[in-house]
């Protein structure tokens, strides 16, 4: 199954369907100890599309050998950024910290109508 990939897209208040698509690709794929890190960093990226683009956010899935690469597309050019948080109990502005620590790498890639961020997840 070497470089089989998923795109789906993902309707506004849906983010929960990138968790279960993500689950269901990486165990059709033989890759299940990617899961939890996975399904998090998908999430967040997914979350952060609905939140700042334009619905859907369109997700993508690539396997690369034991690597999983995430991609994002929406409509908005505007590009994440990592928050500094000044109060510890809010509750938003963490979805980069946490996609910054999980993945190997990530990044953004500007297109005409909006952006895909990508993130690298592996063994």
């Amino acid at each position: 199954m070497e470089g089989d990939s998923i795109q789906v897209d993902v309707p506004a208040g849906q983010s929960r369907t990138a968790r279960r698509v993500i689950t269901q690709a990486l165990d059709g794929w033989g890759l299940p100890q990617l899961t939890r890190c996975a399904v998090m960093v998908g999430h967040e990226l997914v979350a952060n599309a609905l939140r700042h683009g334009l619905p859907p956010a369109v997700l993508r899935l690539l396997r690369r050998g034991d690597t999983l690469i995430i991609e994002v597309g929406d409509s908005s050019d505007q590009v994440p950024r990592i928050a500094e948080i000044d109060n510890l109990t809010s509750t938003s502005g963490r979805g980069m910290q946490i996609v910054n620590a999980l993945a190997r790498a990530w990044g953004v890639r500007p297109h005409q109508g909006g952006k895909t961020v990508w993130a690298e997840i592996a063994v």
